[in-house]
């Protein structure tokens, strides 16, 4: 065990050693003829500050507010994505796992249309062979520091467009608390699931922003933007509460999810198959919390900044009045913390999360902890490698690590 953990430092190490200069330069970095890191940091594709105010601008800089683009070239539009990986797993029981694969490669255009719209769609082809689309319209009313924004389509909802936590991350893998579900009934939501609805934002500052969404929630395959949807006019809806803080990019999201989910009828639960009855099949679900960043500068070395960020997440799901195991309501808490410190053109984190999927009842807990580093080699290839080991109550436990090359152009 010892030798794994040692071998996974000086990978670490090499990974982090003889870092370049040059950073990732898709579309946007092209169109205004700057780096990369103008957006990003510490690595492609965690975004800075400035990056995320760009994007809730509709992919405008301030000063473009109001103003008719001026289209110059598709270079400027469109950009690829393409991620390979190796994933290596070793359960306490069970089958191991060690596998190449080719994650996904995606297609994007993205950009602003006329001086109020701006799209985006994302074709993605997913290791499973299947495409995965989104597409956005985004309408911007006012002006950089107070605005108002509707957003239409299928589209990430806070995952991966927020902040504090719900940013991308600087390495491979998304934190637990989002990307999985948060308690031990069958409602299969996580704030990771991609939607098809309605946002509204109304940006009260430059640093501060209120949004809320109503979308169709998940089809009953679990699934939000892909598939038919529920037979019912239920929909979700969302609130969340964003602020950065400072100009080295740190912040908080204060969020509140209402949704409802149909399981199949004719699913067998307990022997019984499920009648088409809301009163069976119909789940309510809340979920609501607080996460948090701190960027500051890094003690004795004052060119390099650290962060550390964490967030806890609580759920609740009514489970229907005849639901065939009686009727047992679930609730589940989740918290977060990682600390990463950051260098010119990479990044080392570690990152503990923890889910307790069961606390009504007995507790049924889920602990994950991840170490591991990314860096820009040039102006297209980003490396990540990320080692973890998961303690897992009642169920399997195992460590493993993941090694990825993201090409970007």
């Amino acid at each position: 065990m010892w030798r794994r953990v040692g071998a996974l430092g000086v990978g670490l190490g090499l990974l982090l050693s003889g870092a370049g200069e040059a950073w990732a330069i898709p579309a946007w970095a092209r169109k205004y003829g700057v780096s990369c890191n103008v957006c990003h940091r510490p690595n492609v594709p965690r975004l800075n500050d400035y990056g995320h105010r760009f994007r809730k601008l509709g992919f405008r800089v301030p000063e473009e507010v109001g103003q008719q683009p001026e289209y110059k070239e598709i270079g400027q539009y469109i950009s690829m994505r393409g991620r390979m990986r190796y994933e290596y797993e070793d359960f306490e029981s069970g089958q191991n796992t060690s596998r190449f694969k080719w994650n996904d490669a995606t297609f994007f255009y993205a950009g602003p249309v006329t001086q109020n719209l701006s799209s985006l769609f994302e074709w993605e082809v997913e290791q499973t062979g299947e495409i995965a689309l989104l597409g956005q319209f985004s309408w911007l009313f006012g002006g950089p520091d107070r605005y108002a924004q509707v957003r239409l389509g299928q589209m990430h909802m806070l995952s991966r467009v927020g902040w504090a936590g719900f940013d991308r991350p600087s390495g491979i893998s998304t934190t637990d608390v989002i990307g999985s579900t948060l308690t031990s009934t069958a409602v299969p939501f996580t704030f990771a699931k991609d939607q098809r609805g309605l946002e509204l934002s109304v940006g009260l500052t430059p640093d501060a922003r209120l949004i809320g969404h109503i979308t169709n929630g998940l089809n009953e395959a679990g699934n939000g933007s892909s598939g038919n949807q529920d037979d019912d006019t239920e929909k979700d809806f969302a609130l969340a509460y964003e602020h950065m803080f400072g100009d080295r990019g740190s912040g908080l999201t204060a969020l509140f999810y209402k949704g409802i989910w149909h399981q199949a009828a004719g699913t067998s639960v307990g022997g019984t198959a499920l009648p088409d009855d809301d009163a069976y099949t119909q789940f309510a679900f809340y979920r609501y919390g607080l996460t948090g960043s701190w960027v500051f500068g890094t003690p004795f070395f004052p060119s390099l900044d650290s962060e550390v960020q964490g967030g806890m997440i609580f759920a609740h799901d009514d489970v229907p009045d005849l639901y065939p195991t009686g009727k047992s309501n679930a609730d589940g808490q989740a918290y977060f913390v990682g600390l990463e410190q950051y260098f010119k053109d990479a990044s080392v984190f570690s990152r503990l999360d923890f889910r307790n999927v069961e606390v009504s009842g007995a507790d049924n807990w889920r602990r994950k902890y991840t170490l591991g580093a990314a860096r820009q080699v040039n102006d297209y290839l980003r490396l990540a490698a990320e080692g973890f080991v998961k303690d897992q109550e009642s169920a399997n436990d195992s460590f493993g690590a993941q090694v990825e090359a993201m090409f970007n152009f």
